[in-house]
């Protein structure tokens, strides 16, 4: 008899995890990126921010490894926010990733770049409308990325990226930005960039999110993101969701990005 209650125990408590797992992802689903940190002394302050928001931090950059380290320290997503070419021609930084270059210096630069990223599980493009948009440039980057056990997160800098098309040709686990949150710095268009994420996350299970550690941005999610889950929205860390293997053709869509910032976040 005490075996079979301690059976029964055991199976009750194991459906009540595996609800409340089903419940938190029958939540529509909110993945915060925060990218082009590693410049600033201010891009600490980011570090006040729910652990679920990812650090995509710019390769050799005065404070890359600091911020990597802490936050694998404190269980907080780290990503590789990898330069590349734009349209524009606007400086990419160091580590750059352009056009000319042929597979073999992609292959080498990339390597360097991710070296300087400790604990990086993914990648994003900063910058990149020209370079995500060539096919043969971005088939040499993924083939690196997934020999490296990484995900990609396309940044949509252009409409005419190729990066998810050949991320998934290659076989590497990617998702697309549909927010940008603060091409421009000032409250009411975070609050109608937060509506327009909240919207599409109801919609259609999840939403991708990318913002900036500006203080205006960094006040305004501390604000917000604590009342996500009073609102019915899961804040989900892009680790847990790469992890769980939760892919699907909700972050794969590019219905409903902000195609029209893309040129503004270069």
């Amino acid at each position: 008899m005490r075996r079979f209650l301690i059976s029964v125990t055991i199976a009750m408590s194991a459906a009540v995890s595996s609800l409340t797992s089903l419940s938190v992802f029958a939540k529509p689903n909110i993945i915060v990126i925060l990218d082009d940190l590693g410049y600033r002394p201010t891009d600490v302050a980011a570090f006040s921010l729910p652990k679920e928001v990812a650090f995509s931090i710019l390769p050799q950059t005065p404070l890359s490894k600091s911020i990597a380290q802490r936050a694998e320290n404190e269980g907080r997503p780290v990503m590789l926010h990898m330069p590349m070419q734009a349209t524009n021609h606007k400086s990419m930084g160091p580590l750059g990733l352009s056009t000319d270059m042929f597979p073999g210096a992609i292959t080498h630069t990339f390597r360097k770049a991710i070296k300087s990223v400790p604990n990086a599980i993914g990648v994003n493009n900063h910058m990149g409308s020209a370079f995500t948009g060539q096919e043969d440039s971005m088939k040499a980057l993924m083939e690196e990325i997934k020999r490296q056990g990484l995900f990609f997160v396309d940044s949509r800098t252009t409409v005419l990226t190729k990066a998810q098309e050949v991320a998934e040709r290659v076989g590497v686990p990617n998702a697309s930005r549909q927010i940008f949150l603060d091409h421009q710095r000032n409250t009411a268009f975070f609050e109608r960039q937060f509506k327009r994420m909240k919207d599409i996350a109801k919609a259609k299970g999840y939403v991708v999110v990318i913002g900036h550690p500006h203080p205006e941005t960094i006040a305004f999610l501390k604000q917000q993101l604590p009342s996500l889950e009073s609102e019915g929205f899961n804040l989900l860390s892009i680790a847990d969701y790469f992890a769980k293997g939760e892919q699907s053709d909700q972050l794969l869509a590019t219905y409903s990005t902000d195609s029209g910032a893309s040129s503004l976040n270069e």
